[in-house]
């Protein structure tokens, strides 16, 4: 396995609804190479706000980069709420 660039992103554009999407969180492959959408939708819902959210997702992508690879690659995550979701 090789960590490295590809100037090539990938991206999915779609329409929000208020009553479904409540974040988004948008990553580099430090994240999605292990931890699946599903998982880090768990992840992402179960904590208090976006930044412990964050802090929890890296932790985890690192756990998983090293026990898979021995090394981790280069992680970026935002975590944003959406709809006023998590404000109350």
């Amino acid at each position: 396995h090789t960590a490295g660039v590809i100037s090539d992103p990938e991206f999915t554009e779609r329409e929000l609804d208020p009553s479904s999407d409540k974040f988004i969180v948008v990553a580099t492959d430090g994240l999605w190479e292990f931890v699946n959408n599903d998982e880090t939708v768990d992840m992402t819902a179960k904590m208090k706000g976006p930044a412990e959210a964050v802090d929890y997702l890296v932790k985890e992508a690192n756990a998983r980069w090293m026990h898979e690879e021995q090394v981790i690659d280069d992680t970026t995550i935002v975590v944003a709420n959406l709809f006023d979701y998590g404000a109350n």
